[in-house]
């Protein structure tokens, strides 16, 4: 089963870790990297991999070392890394594979499996609806990470104008009146709340 390891990184030098990123991807053929980068705060990115196997990521690990893709993106630092796995979804495990935009929502969580069972009727009540209108969407739970106890929604946007509808009518634009009554049981759940928008660099495809 494919895993995901998720990085959130702040960049002093946000260009160049653009450029060099890209570069090294394209270099070798890697089509399993996503790219995002906060639209509020420029010099922050979303920097996730995908993972068929541990052979897959120790080969990928060992390029990066022996190409030192560390040092030629410039200075910056890792706010957080954690290994994850994809546990609903509405379009098959291809959620970044063509998004103009990215909300991740979540954090801390008391009762993960509930929450999990929740958002799988959620996403079975509008899953087909919001691919319909450009968004995909999944939940992803930590298999390593301080804390453990965190889950996160992602949305991903392919279009301008639904992430403009997006941000300012919130998700509840898109969602039917039958998901709308499941929402406020899920949502307090989380006892922290985060939600980052990116705008997407790089695609997986």
């Amino acid at each position: 089963m494919a895993f995901g390891i998720v990085r959130l990184y702040s960049s002093s030098e946000p260009q160049k870790l653009i450029e060099e990123t890209n570069d090294h991807l394209d270099k070798n053929n890697r089509n399993n990297a996503y790219i995002g980068r906060s639209i509020t705060r420029p010099n922050i990115f979303l920097l996730a991999s995908r993972y068929e196997n541990l052979q897959e990521k120790e080969d990928q690990d060992n390029e990066n070392r022996t190409q030192d893709l560390m040092s030629k993106i410039g200075k910056g630092e890792f706010r957080d890394v954690s290994l994850i796995r994809v546990v609903n979804s509405n379009s098959d495990g291809k959620g970044l594979y063509s998004n103009s935009y990215l909300s991740l929502f979540g954090g801390e969580n008391s009762n993960i499996k509930k929450t999990t069972e929740l958002s799988e009727k959620i996403i079975s009540i509008d899953g087909q609806s919001f691919l319909d209108k450009g968004i995909s969407m999944f939940q992803t739970v930590l298999i390593t990470g301080i804390p453990m106890n965190r889950t996160f929604i992602w949305h991903g946007i392919n279009n301008y104008e639904t992430a403009n509808k997006f941000i300012n009518e919130g998700l509840e634009a898109f969602h039917s009146d039958q998901a709308k009554k499941i929402i406020p049981e899920v949502l307090p759940l989380w006892t922290t709340k985060n939600r980052g928008i990116f705008k997407t660099i790089r695609n997986m495809s």
